[in-house]
């Protein structure tokens, strides 16, 4: 074989193993994801996006303040809005009264940014809801903190209505 060929078969095997790679890794980032989804297995209820669902007798009912579950974040930022800490205070309080009762906070981000800033910030935001809610006494045993980043988008869209549906984190109350 002459050089340029040897250059050829190199630079196509490089190029094949770079693809397979980051296949691997996909398939490795959807597990990790699947993973934590798993340990919470059955455990976990429908989130209630945008509702007022009941779960089951560990959840609140009734209260319009305990019943939401849904907090958004302005762009780039953690901090909980002023408006939306009467509700977590009633659900530190329902959490408060009943410590058997476990909650999974998942953060989540829009699609702006690196997969690695996104799963950061997603964490961020959601240890703000847990910090606060500890702060109202909320024991850390009950709390669970999961990021998704961008993975789960709310709105399919790419205007800013979108995206600010999609910077939020989700109170899914556990069996």
């Amino acid at each position: 074989m002459s050089f340029k060929q040897w250059i050829k078969v190199i630079v196509l095997g490089g190029s094949l193993l770079t693809l397979a790679a980051c296949s691997s890794m996909h398939k490795k980032n959807q597990a990790d994801i699947n993973d934590a989804n798993a340990a919470y297995g059955s455990e976990a209820q429908a989130s209630g996006v945008g509702e007022g669902a009941n779960f089951g007798d560990q959840g609140p009912t009734g209260d319009q303040q305990l019943s939401k579950r849904v907090y958004y974040f302005n762009f780039d930022s953690s901090m909980l809005r002023d408006e939306d800490k009467p509700a977590l205070a009633a659900n530190a309080n329902y959490l408060v009264a009943h410590s058997n009762v476990k909650i999974l906070l998942e953060g989540h981000t829009d699609p702006r940014g690196s997969r690695e800033y996104n799963i950061g910030l997603g964490e961020r935001r959601a240890k703000a809801v847990a910090t606060f809610l500890q702060s109202k006494g909320v024991n850390a045993s009950q709390i669970r903190v999961l990021s998704y980043g961008a993975e789960k988008l709310a709105a399919p869209g790419h205007t800013e209505s979108d995206y600010q549906l999609d910077r939020r984190v989700v109170v899914v109350y556990l069996k």
